[in-house]
């Protein structure tokens, strides 16, 4: 919802319509609904059309604590200057105020209620419900009457004078329902158990259930009386002060007798105690819940009910129930809780699974419970994981641990590493999985090599040689082994944590889970590991063909599963790194993009995030627009507060984006100061080993440098870059460099600085050469053929090298590609400046301009304009010139 509502907001006043939202009793709101309003007011905040369509009120009575949420969040809101907040303190009312009152109501004139007035005032002290409520009481107590002699309105001013005042508006308001009678009152008490308000439906449960007889027989009478009121299906009490003064003035022993017996005839109506003993979060069968003797029931109003029943027994102090009551209500708490888990409603499948297990504060772990206490650890912690509560959720995932053999702690020993993993702890991730390899006997050698890491290849690829791609989605028949799954989501997390952390028994671990697939069946869970083999076979083998077959493999088995949050990982990695490989980068793109929208429909955030950002990243080396990626970038980090390790790589893209326009954006302000600069997120990277930012801050400042003509920075960073582990795998980003680096190397071997650096171009050009060949999409082509003229440049082959540049640069326009485009004018720029054909590089340096310009990177355009002290352009002085002068068909608006 923190993800989904801002967004939607978002859209709503981009087509400039207007929108109020207003919010009473504004400190009863919880921690988690501010969270969710701050990311609410400050999305908005940041749009002009936000600022000047939206408008939110809240209301809130005066008197809370500095340490009450409703305060710090007011604080945080004033300091944010994308708000504009205002703020009125609403007054009690004057006596001239309860004077206007007193004389429209009783149609008198002035000088004949002010003394009333005033004594009213005094008693009140000018509380807008305390006046209304002490009139009421003189009107029924007959202090106040309608006199026949004086024909009008007549009162005691001295009886009214010595009437006691109730300590508070609460405690006016209770004395003032003395007079129900004795089925309204216990009906208005049951009423209060629920709050503000409740459901017409669930009011007719209780009618045959409840010992007093139900409520609907006396809500007449109720609404009558002011009391309460109805609202669409809701029954709502008139002011919260109402409730409140109803419910603590209830008897202690009977408010614990209509919460029970509230809970228990719900909770019989919706079958709960049939379901209370099912033990996974996953088997939970909710279609067979039925609502007995009460077929006007939508089924979608069971799972309110089921929370309701819950919430009602749960309000019951457990010291005073038997030991059967408490186990039977913490099953019941744990089938609220699966429910809100299907609904992607953590936090309060989280709050049950906590009543839950306090419920079994004497029984946990015995035989009688055993699968129940499995089940709501299990639920917390899954709950707490996805919430970002990782220390929370590592200690309930501990406690099954440690009270499980660990064959049957599997589930749990996921959870464990998927907080270190969430933390950005990768090394513990790996180091706590490497004992769970051993735990498994799986065959991990304690120091990889080259050899061993070729030869598991090499078996897998045996083994796999005897199944089609269709048999191996086939390999599993019978009923789902839960066991097996949760082996293989383990080792997909070990995978995720090695693959972040660069581990050298990546290859093995991914070539250990394949196997076990393969022996023991192939479920979902397989699929990123089978995603994962094809990448080592391009990346360690330099096999794409059988690469092919692993990706084709791993969407044969993902399209057999359906939509999960799972299979949402495996595919961002598919396609993330490789599929990129067959496919251009705006298919690749679009593909991501897809991903994102089923995880936003599932409510899985942290792939709907992670799918984004691979997408944009696809969309930059696609040379799509930058202004737009810039923009979408800063939407994206709106909804990464709670994943800053992610958000720390996307901060890098952002920096990579701002350097090229030349221009700074609101992305790092986002996170208030936690994650302020790209320094700080390289010397975190540095502290907890995360190799992958440390590899992409240092790609991203030699990309830098490569633009902007410093050479020689460029390869001392790109010296850094190779020197990490993760290097060794190619992604977009590193074949970028290698790109980069082939085009410095002919630059400088064409400057004299050596042979080896001519050595080191065709080394480069080799590889592209390799790769155009194997592109069906043509991604690589340019790429390939700028490389190619470079060579030629520096093999004095000037007619070659010319007929390449103008090659490379029609296929760059071609497919699209306006990066590849500018950059190729540029170098056939200096080539032809090196030849002294003055006139022709200018035209080409005027073209490069024009390239960059329309690619958006306004720095990069100057930086050539000024470098080469460019004039305006001529458009028909060069046959290259002319055709820039269009927009790019290619470029999307977001």
């Amino acid at each position: 919802l923190t993800f989904l509502l801002p967004r939607l907001l978002i859209a709503i006043l981009s087509l400039n319509r207007k929108v109020v939202l207003f919010l009473d009793n504004f400190e009863h709101v919880d921690s988690s609904a501010l969270a969710l309003l701050s990311e609410l007011l400050t999305s908005v905040g940041r749009l002009p059309s936000g600022r000047s369509n939206f408008l939110f009120i809240g209301c809130y009575r005066d008197g809370i604590s500095e340490q009450h949420p409703l305060t710090v969040h007011l604080a945080e809101l004033r300091r944010h200057q994308d708000i504009s907040l205002t703020e009125m303190s609403l007054n009690r009312l004057s006596i001239d105020d309860v004077t206007d009152i007193i004389m429209t109501e009783l149609r008198l004139p002035r000088r004949l209620v002010l003394e009333l007035a005033n004594i009213v005032h005094k008693k009140t002290s000018g509380h807008a419900l305390f006046v209304v409520q002490l009139l009421n009481s003189l009107v029924r107590d007959s202090v106040l009457a309608y006199s026949p002699m004086k024909r009008r309105f007549d009162w005691d001013s001295a009886k009214v004078r010595s009437l006691k005042t109730a300590d508070s508006v609460a405690s006016l308001i209770v004395s003032n329902l003395n007079s129900l009678t004795p089925g309204e009152l216990p009906s208005l008490r049951a009423l209060s158990c629920f709050g503000i308000q409740v459901k017409l439906v669930v009011l007719a449960l209780l009618k045959d259930g409840c010992p007093f007889g139900g409520v609907e027989p006396y809500l007449k009478s109720l609404i009558e009386g002011g009391v309460v009121e109805m609202k669409d299906s809701l029954v709502v009490f008139t002011h919260d002060l109402i409730q409140q003064g109803v419910y603590n003035n209830i008897p202690t022993e009977e408010r614990r007798r209509l919460h029970l017996n509230i809970g228990v005839c719900l909770g019989m109506k919706v079958s709960l105690d049939q379901h209370s003993m099912v033990g996974q979060l996953q088997e939970m069968d909710f279609s067979s819940l039925s609502v007995e003797a009460s077929r006007n029931v939508e089924s979608q109003e069971i799972n309110a009910i089921i929370g309701i029943a819950a919430n009602q027994v749960n309000r019951v102090d457990p010291s005073s129930m038997e030991r059967s009551q408490r186990i039977r209500f913490a099953g019941w708490n744990m089938v609220a809780a699966s429910q809100f888990a299907k609904r992607f409603n953590f936090g309060a499948s989280a709050h049950y699974c906590k009543k839950g297990i306090d419920l079994l504060y004497d029984s946990l772990w015995c035989n009688e419970t055993f699968d129940l206490c499995r089940a709501l650890h299990e639920g917390a912690a899954s709950a707490l994981l996805f919430l970002g509560d990782f220390s929370d959720a590592r200690q309930y995932a501990n406690v099954i641990i440690d009270n499980l053999p660990f064959a049957d702690s599997l589930a749990a020993q996921y959870m464990v590493l998927r907080s270190w993993e969430r933390m950005g702890k990768y090394e513990e991730q790996v180091d706590r999985g490497s004992a769970i390899l051993r735990g498994l006997n799986f065959d991990i050698p304690l120091e990889p090599s080259p050899l061993l890491i070729m030869d598991a290849m090499a078996h897998i690829s045996n083994i796999a040689s005897k199944y089609s791609i269709e048999q191996i989605a086939k390999l599993r028949s019978g009923k789902v082994d839960t066991r097996k799954k949760n082996i293989l989501l383990s080792l997909n997390s070990i995978i995720t944590g090695a693959l972040r952390s660069s581990s050298p028994f990546l290859p093995l671990i991914t070539c250990a889970v394949v196997n076990y697939s393969l022996q023991n069946g192939v479920y979902e869970e397989s699929a990123l590991s089978f995603a994962c083999l094809g990448y080592f076979k391009i990346a360690l083998a330099g096999d794409y063909k059988e690469a092919r077959y692993w990706a084709d493999a791993t969407k044969q088995i993902l399209n057999k599963s359906g939509t999960s949050i799972v299979g949402s990982r495996a595919r961002i990695f598919l396609y993330g790194f490789v599929e990129c490989w067959y496919v251009s980068l705006r298919e690749t793109g679009s593909h991501l993009l897809g991903i994102n929208r089923s995880a936003v429909a599932m409510g899985d955030v942290e792939s709907a995030v992670h799918s984004m950002l691979f997408s944009l990243r696809c969309s930059f080396y696609g040379s799509e627009n930058l202004s737009l990626l810039l923009q979408s970038h800063c939407e994206l980090m709106r909804t990464m507060k709670r994943y800053k390790e992610l958000a720390k790589l996307a901060l890098i893209d952002v920096v990579m984006i701002e350097t090229l326009i030349g221009t700074k954006s609101n992305a790092f302000d986002v996170f208030e100061g936690t994650i302020p600069t790209e320094d700080f997120i390289l010397a975190d990277a540095k502290a907890t080993q995360n190799i992958v930012s440390i590899e992409l801050i240092h790609t991203r400042r030699f990309f830098t440098a490569f633009w902007f003509g410093d050479y020689q920075k460029a390869n001392e960073l790109y010296d850094v870059v190779i020197s990490l582990p993760s290097h060794k795998l190619p992604k977009l980003w590193s074949i970028t460099s290698q790109y980069y680096r082939g085009i410095i190397a002919f630059h400088l071997y064409r400057e004299g600085e050596g042979e080896e650096w001519f050595d080191e171009g065709k080394k480069m050009l080799q590889k592209f050469e390799h790769l155009a060949k194997l592109s069906s999409t043509n991604s690589f082509q340019s790429k390939f053929l700028l490389l190619q003229a470079e060579s030629y440049a520096s093999s004095c082959e000037i007619i070659n090298a010319k007929m390449v540049f103008e090659a490379s640069i029609k296929s760059a326009r071609d497919h699209g590609y306006i990066n590849d485009q500018g950059l190729a004018f540029e170098c056939y720029g200096k080539f032809l400046a090196s030849i002294v054909d003055n006139n022709a590089a200018l035209n080409c340096f005027k073209s490069a301009h024009v390239c960059y310009s329309q690619w958006g990177a306004i720095a990069l355009a100057e930086h050539v304009w000024n470098k080469n002290k460019l004039s305006t352009c001529n458009e028909g002085s060069s046959p290259f010139c002319a055709s820039f002068h269009t927009s790019n068909k290619h470029v999307r608006s977001w």
